[in-house]
C-alpha cells in the first residue's frame, strides 16, 4: 500500500446512532460499533446533537477501554430545540412509535427537515465541548468540529483565541469546520487555526479550488456523500470511494449506517477502493 493510501481511513459517521428514527436499542447500538471495531475502523465521527446526546453517549460505552486506540471526532454549534429536550424521557416511547406508525416516523422527520437553531459564541461552543466530553467518557476528542456554521461566524477573532486556549488545554487535538456549504469551507480556510475540514465534494471549480488550498496548507479533509451512490456491494460505490479517495487533501472517507451488514459492506467498497487489506488508521500526526 502507497504511503499516499495508507493517509486515508474510513470513518464511521454515527449521525444516526441513538436516534428516535433508527429501531436500534442500546444493545444493538453497541454491537454495531464493536463490529466496527472488529472490522478495522478506528475513526468515529459524532456531534452533540447526534440521537440527542445518546449517539457520543453510545460511542462512549463502546470504547472503553480502546479509547486510546481509536480517534474521535465530534462537533459543537447546533443545538437541541426546546421541544426535542422536553421529550427527551419518552425517548423510547416515540422510538417504538415511530417503528411501528410510520405517520408518527414521517411526522419526526418533517420536524428535522426544518434546520436546528445554532451557536458558535466561544461560551457555547465550550460548554458543548465540556458536555461532549462528558457522555464520551474521555478527556479529549482528536478531532473538534465547528458544526456547519454560517460563514460569517468564523469572522470572530474571540472565537479563535478561546478555541486555541482550550486546544492548550488538551481538550481537543485538531481543530476543524464542518461545512454544508461551499462559502463556509472558503471562510473556514481563510482561518489559520483549522486544521481540518468536513465537506461533500462536487464538480464544481470552487470546490476544487477549496481542497486545493487545502492541500497547499496541509489540511485535512474528510469527504462524505458516498453512501447515497449505492449499497455496499455496488460497483458505482466502488468507484465513487476511489474518485474522492484521488481528491487533493483528503484523509477519509465518512460513511454512516445502523444496519451490520450494511457495515460490512461499506467496509468491503472501502478496501476495494482502497486497495488495502483493512481500512486505514489516521496517524496521530493530523493532530
Amino acid at each position: 500500500m502507497s504511503a499516499t493510501t495508507a493517509r486515508r481511513a474510513l470513518v464511521l459517521g454515527c449521525a444516526r446512532l441513538g436516534s428516535t428514527l433508527v429501531p436500534l436499542d442500546d444493545a444493538q447500538s453497541i454491537a454495531l460499533l464493536k463490529r466496527a471495531w472488529d472490522l478495522g475502523v478506528r475513526h468515529f465521527d459524532t456531534a452533540a446533537v447526534y440521537g440527542q446526546g445518546d449517539s457520543e453517549r453510545l460511542l462512549g460505552a463502546a470504547l472503553g477501554p480502546l479509547r486510546r486506540q481509536a480517534w474521535i471526532a465530534s462537533k459543537a454549534g447546533q443545538r437541541l430545540r426546546p421541544l426535542e429536550r422536553l421529550l427527551l424521557p419518552l425517548k423510547p416511547w416515540l422510538r417504538a412509535r415511530a417503528a411501528a406508525r410510520g405517520g408518527v416516523h414521517d411526522a419526526l422527520q418533517q420536524r428535522r427537515a426544518q434546520g436546528r437553531p445554532q451557536r458558535f459564541d466561544a461560551p457555547a461552543l465550550l460548554r458543548s465541548l465540556e458536555a461532549s466530553l462528558r457522555r464520551l467518557g474521555t478527556d479529549h476528542l482528536d478531532l473538534f468540529y465547528l458544526h456547519s456554521p454560517p460563514p460569517q461566524a468564523l469572522e470572530d477573532p474571540a472565537l479563535w483565541s478561546a478555541l486555541e486556549r482550550a486546544r492548550a488545554d488538551g481538550k481537543f487535538g485538531c481543530l476543524g469546520v464542518s461545512c454544508d456549504a461551499i462559502e463556509t469551507a472558503e471562510a473556514a480556510l481563510r482561518q489559520p487555526t483549522v486544521q481540518a475540514l468536513q465537506l461533500e465534494p462536487d464538480a464544481s471549480s470552487r470546490c476544487a479550488a477549496v481542497l486545493g488550498e487545502a492541500e497547499r496548507r496541509g489540511l485535512a479533509v474528510y469527504v462524505r456523500g458516498a453512501s447515497r451512490v449505492g449499497d455496499g456491494s455496488s460497483s458505482r460505490l466502488v468507484e465513487t470511494l476511489r474518485a474522492q479517495l484521488r481528491l487533493p487533501a483528503v484523509a477519509g472517507v465518512l460513511m454512516g449506517t445502523t444496519q451490520l451488514d450494511h457495515l460490512e459492506q461499506n467496509v468491503a467498497a472501502f478496501r476495494r477502493a482502497a486497495g488495502a487489506p483493512r481500512p486505514a488508521v489516521v496517524p496521530r500526526s493530523f493532530a
